[in-house]
């Protein structure tokens, strides 16, 4: 391939480099992406330095792009000394592996300003240590928090000073404002991989003392999940790994359950069986029961663990596995995110206490709490069983909430 035409990027081609983004980073560092909404910040951030934000061109199409912000690095007698961050740094899915993105880099860091100390950046030290970037630890530079981070990374280009790295408001991207953007793009699904550096969105905790209950019970969560080995179990099958239920909807409260959906071309128990053998191994299982549904109308299997999560506290996973392409194919999922676009903190809050009120083994369906409160208005336990009464379970399957 040609070596790619570096430019400025043209304000018509803003809407197709936003897609370009959102492409590249889907479900990198976390299910979906927000990069491309930091992009469009960008436009009209005082803090981007538009000389350094490029596009990349090859055979006439956009290839890639590359951003920069103005930022800063906090010395602890309060003084601030600016510098320079990048990113994000992308490049179109299929031209990935062709050197446009270190092209791109190469490019920027060639012509930084006259007085730019340093530029910056969290990253893989393996890839930008290749363009002179070295560990921030040895400039004394740290996280906001005033942390050392082996992924801060340094490329000094002047006396480097030493304080906290502040890479400013243009990366701050909410989650609520991640999901707002993203309804102009086309719908995609978002998938969990073990490789990914978060599985829900990352925040600090809420005040509120029962939706901090929630918070804390969702973390624990996201850690046995990574520690498990159930995703590189899945992984190992070409499997596309979904999460759904109260883990994704931030919604736990007292059950320690994961649900997962996993996506296979075929449905074989035996391949599967194969698959988990180091995890029944590894002395984590406690009980593994399974049933065969790829007969019915969900066209699924069902594996259903019980997992040591750490001392004597046992996890549940329930993994179901979905055809791909099969009627149900990311329609749970789509109600989960449905469900996430429209709650309120209050509603969560009524949700939660409904969950917490719930006695021991009585296995109520999650869903049915949320549509009891967002449908029957229901504030407290005895509503919820009158409620219930009306209300056949069953109705739930194809139950969507709506917006408004």
């Amino acid at each position: 391939m040609k070596s790619p035409i570096i430019r400025p990027e043209k304000p018509e081609e803003f809407r197709e480099m936003e897609e370009l983004v959102r492409d590249a980073f889907w479900d990198r560092y976390s299910p979906g992406a927000c990069e491309h909404l930091v992009v469009h910040k960008m436009r009209t951030s005082p803090a981007a330095y538009p000389p350094l934000c490029l596009a990349a061109e090859t055979e006439g199409k956009l290839a890639g792009g590359i951003w920069y912000a103005r930022a800063a690095v906090r010395g602890k007698d309060g003084e601030s000394f600016p510098v320079l961050t990048l990113g994000p740094v992308a490049v179109r899915p299929g031209l990935q592996g062709q050197g446009i993105g270190s092209a791109l880099i190469r490019r920027t860091l060639e012509n930084l300003p006259a007085d730019c100390r340093a530029v910056v950046l969290y990253g893989d030290p393996a890839y930008y240590g290749g363009f002179g970037f070295r560990p921030a630890s040895e400039f004394g530079v740290t996280d906001s928090a005033g942390e050392v981070c082996p992924a801060l990374q340094v490329f000094p280009a002047g006396e480097v000073p030493a304080g906290a790295f502040d890479e400013g408001a243009v990366y701050a991207v909410t989650p609520e404002e991640v999901r707002r953007f993203d309804r102009d793009f086309p719908h995609r699904q978002k998938h969990i991989n073990s490789k990914q550096l978060f599985f829900l969105p990352p925040g600090p905790p809420p005040e509120d003392p029962v939706l901090r209950r929630s918070w804390e019970l969702g973390r624990r969560a996201e850690r046995v999940l990574r520690e498990s080995g159930m995703l590189e179990v899945w992984e190992s099958l070409g499997a596309k790994i979904r999460s759904v239920g109260s883990f994704r909807t931030d919604l736990m409260m007292k059950d320690r359950d994961i649900d997962l959906h996993v996506y296979t071309e075929t449905l074989d128990p035996e391949r599967v069986r194969k698959a988990v053998t180091p995890l029944l191994a590894s002395g984590k299982v406690r009980k593994l029961a399974y049933a065969d549904n790829s007969g019915t109308d969900e066209h699924c299997l069902e594996w259903h663990w019980l997992l040591s999560g750490g001392g004597s506290e046992l996890w549940s996973f329930d993994v179901i596995q979905i055809a791909a392409g099969s009627a149900f194919d990311g329609f749970f999922e789509d109600t989960a995110e449905a469900l996430i676009d429209v709650l309120t903190p209050a509603d969560r809050r009524k949700i939660l206490e409904l969950k917490a009120a719930e006695p021991e083994n009585s296995n109520i369906c999650g869903m049915e709490f949320c549509r009891a409160v967002l449908e029957g208005n229901v504030t407290d336990w005895n509503a919820f069983l009158a409620w219930r009464r009306s209300v056949p379970p069953e109705t739930l399957l194809h139950w969507r909430p709506k917006k408004g």
